[in-house]
């Protein structure tokens, strides 16, 4: 699959995450515990999510403890959270992004390709990368109708 690199302006924005740790083939387990608890908290605020979910990889390597992830939701204004669940303001910043359709499994090649834009632009990214998911298995479509959003922050 070819992969085009965007680049985008990111605005500054408020979300709701849990960061935990896991290993790469519990991932699907994290999710599933993660993003009902995080929209129930929202939810419980009388907020509602501001776009689809999200997740940011600040470590994804091999082990049962390889992956480091904060997933959640944006929202349009703090609210109050409590125990596991946080609220903070993610900065705007410039990024590299890809859309990727299709199953999870195919995901790295798209961020080998924003990773390859990045090299070829110049530029190395400033955080850890992202992914949104605009369609999912939470949509009830094929797996082939997925679609996954790939970013790395950058700095100029």
């Amino acid at each position: 699959m070819a992969y085009e690199v965007e680049r985008k302006d990111l605005e500054d924005g408020y979300v709701v995450t849990i960061r935990m740790t896991t290993s790469q083939d519990q991932l699907g387990a994290a999710f599933q515990e993660i993003l009902p608890e995080v929209d129930a908290e929202i939810l419980n605020a009388g907020a509602r999510p501001a776009g689809p979910a999200f997740a940011i990889y600040h470590r994804f390597g091999p082990g049962p403890d390889g992956v480091e992830l904060e997933a959640g939701f944006p929202v349009e204004q703090p609210i109050p959270t409590s125990g596991r669940v946080n609220g903070r303001e993610l900065p705007a910043t410039f990024a590299a992004g890809a859309w990727h359709h299709g199953p999870y499994e195919g995901l790295s090649a798209a961020y080998e390709a924003v990773q390859a834009w990045l090299t070829e632009e110049g530029l190395q990214a400033s955080g850890p990368p992202w992914e949104v998911y605009w369609t999912g298995p939470m949509d009830g479509v094929p797996k082939e109708e997925w679609r996954t959003e790939v970013g790395f922050p950058f700095e100029e």
